[in-house]
C-alpha cells in the first residue's frame, strides 16, 4: 500500500459491483505504467492498525529517463487524479524534526502540491463526471455464449481486447473485456479456458479437507502469471465448454501463443 494515500475502490461484490468514481481509470493508469517493469520500493513505519498490510513508497524510472531520481509513483498517481493524500496526523506534526520526519514532510508536501495540480486540471476523480464502471459477470448478468457470439461478430478479425485479471491455473484465466467495440459487454468478466491445452489443477486450501495441487500445477500457473497477468491482450473466443459456463479461446500475445509455450515447457 502506498503510504498516506486514499484511493477509490474498484467494483466488487462488497460494493454491488460498481466502482467508486474514477477508480478504474486510476487502476488502468497504474497497470499500464508498472506491469512487467522493474521498480524500487521502500517500506515505512507501520501503524498499529496496519495488520498484515505493508505501507511504503514505490519508485519507477521510465526507460530513457535522464532525471536524477526515479518518479515517486504515489505522487504521480495523485497528480493524475487517481488518489487523494491523507492529512499528516497531529502526533506526526509535533514529532521531533529528525531526518525521517523531514523526509515525510517532503513527501507529504509533494502529495499536496500534486493534489492541487490535479484539482486545477480536473484530472481523474476531479473531473465533472469521472468514470463509474458497473462490472458484469458471466452467468449472473449475461450468458457466456452471448459474449462469444458477439465477439466473433464485432471484434476485428474476431479479436477483442481483454485484461487478464487472474490466473486460476496454467490454462484457466479470469478476463475482463475492455474493448469498447463490445458495447454493453464492455467490462464483462468471464472465465476462459485456453483452447487445445489443459494444465494441472491448482489445489484449494479452503476446502475441507484441503485439496492439494496436481504435479507441476504451481509451476504452470507461475509460468502464465509472469507472461499474462494484468496484461491487456487480444483474445479470440472460439466457443464454450460443455456446461456453457467457461469460454474457450486463444490469447494473442506479441511473443507467441501461450498454449504452445505451455506445451513446450511440459506444463
Amino acid at each position: 500500500h502506498c503510504a498516506n494515500l486514499t484511493l477509490n475502490r474498484m467494483a466488487s461484490k462488497a460494493n454491488a459491483n460498481t466502482d467508486e468514481p474514477g477508480a478504474f481509470p486510476a487502476r488502468e493508469w497504474l497497470r499500464k505504467l508498472l506491469v512487467g517493469k522493474t521498480v524500487q520500493f521502500e517500506t515505512r513505519k507501520q501503524g498499529t492498525s496496519a495488520g498484515d498490510r505493508v505501507y511504503g513508497l514505490v519508485f519507477y524510472a521510465p526507460p530513457g529517463d535522464t532525471a536524477a531520481s526515479p518518479m515517486n509513483v504515489a505522487v504521480e498517481v495523485v497528480r493524475n487524479g487517481g488518489a487523494t493524500p491523507k492529512s499528516v496526523s497531529h502526533s506526526q506534526a509535533e514529532a521531533k524534526p529528525d531526518e525521517a520526519n523531514a523526509e515525510l514532510d517532503d513527501y507529504q508536501s509533494a502529495l499536496l502540491h500534486a493534489y492541487e495540480e490535479a484539482k486545477k486540471e480536473t484530472n481523474g476523480i476531479h473531473a465533472a463526471q469521472p468514470l463509474v464502471r458497473s462490472l458484469k459477470n458471466a452467468g449472473d448478468d449475461f450468458e457466456t455464449l452471448q459474449l462469444v457470439q458477439l465477439s466473433q461478430k464485432l471484434g476485428q478479425h474476431g479479436k477483442v481486447k481483454c485484461v487478464v485479471e487472474y490466473i486460476f491455473d496454467g490454462s484457466r484465466l479470469r478476463c475482463q473485456v475492455t474493448d469498447p467495440v463490445m458495447g454493453d459487454f464492455q467490462f464483462g468478466s468471464f472465465t476462459m479456458l485456453l483452447a487445445g491445452v489443459s494444465s494441472p489443477r491448482v489445489g484449494n486450501s479452503r476446502t475441507d479437507p484441503p485439496t492439494p495441487s496436481e504435479a507441476f500445477a504451481d509451476e504452470a500457473r507461475q509460468f502464465v502469471e509472469l507472461r499474462l497477468l494484468q496484461r491487456e491482450l487480444e483474445i479470440s473466443l472460439c466457443g464454450t465448454d460443455k456446461a456453457g459456463v467457461c469460454a474457450v479461446g486463444i490469447v494473442h500475445h506479441p511473443k507467441g501463443n501461450i498454449a504452445v509455450e505451455l506445451l513446450k515447457n511440459g506444463l
